[in-house]
């Protein structure tokens, strides 16, 4: 049932690439969030071995339950569709090698997050620019690539494009609501940190399913663009 209602794009497809979502990306935080390790942008280094571990563990789980839903969807899973989880592993690891190197070679003192606050008007919205910056960068590479992989897979040019869109989208709505909820004081026992942690997660996890589960719905909906040399 799954199988016949997902190829049929709409809310049957929205919801299952909202799931894989959540799950995909509140697996692989929660061993940590229990062990009271909570990864964090800060964590992005060339010497971080457990800020590179947890982006990895979280591209490979994010990604298998993305491949899920579009096998599905095609109702097979084929070369292109399987080729969603090494892209998508491979685009993130690229962000966060770009990300990592930016970091160690731009000088500090124009990062440093309280020298950038004294230039700004008072009231700017800093740390939600910053968190959008650093979502724009990743959404950026792995909008592009999973764009590429999708035009070939729905057979649509313009999906590049469309679900490139969609992945800045969602990572400036990222962005500012994690901002946001950053500047709110965290308070309590080990138990209410893990919670807002997880719960931060999920949020940002619905965000951007949310977003780019509408893309797709949008053209997969669509017929296949048939070009010139396949009309021949």
């Amino acid at each position: 049932m799954m199988a016949y209602s997902i190829r049929r794009p709409g809310l049957a497809l929205w919801g299952a690439w909202l799931v894989a979502g959540v799950v995909g990306s509140l697996l692989p935080v929660m061993p940590a969030a229990l062990n009271l390790r909570f990864p964090t942008v800060a964590d992005l280094g060339l010497d971080n071995a457990s800020g590179f571990s947890s982006a990895l563990v979280g591209a490979i789980c994010l990604a298998l339950f993305q491949t899920i839903v579009l096998g599905a969807l095609k109702a097979r899973f084929s070369a292109s569709v399987l080729m969603w989880i090494p892209v998508s592993i491979g685009a993130t690891v690229a962000a966060y090698l770009a990300i990592a190197l930016w970091q160690v070679t731009v000088p500090r003192t124009v990062i440093s997050v309280s020298a950038i606050k004294a230039s700004l008007p008072p009231g700017f919205p800093l740390l939600q620019v910053i968190f959008a910056l650093f979502g724009i960068a990743v959404a950026v590479v792995v909008g592009l690539a999973q764009g590429i992989l999708l035009a070939r897979v729905f057979r649509r040019r313009s999906a590049v494009g469309l679900w490139l869109i969609a992945n800045l989208v969602g990572a400036v709505l990222v962005g500012i609501v994690f901002g946001i909820r950053l500047q709110e004081p965290v308070t309590g026992s080990d138990a209410d940190r893990t919670a807002i942690f997880l719960s931060n997660t999920l949020i940002d996890a619905v965000l951007y399913a949310a977003v780019t589960g509408a893309a797709l719905v949008a053209f997969a909906r669509r017929r296949p663009e048939v070009s010139a040399g396949d009309q021949a």
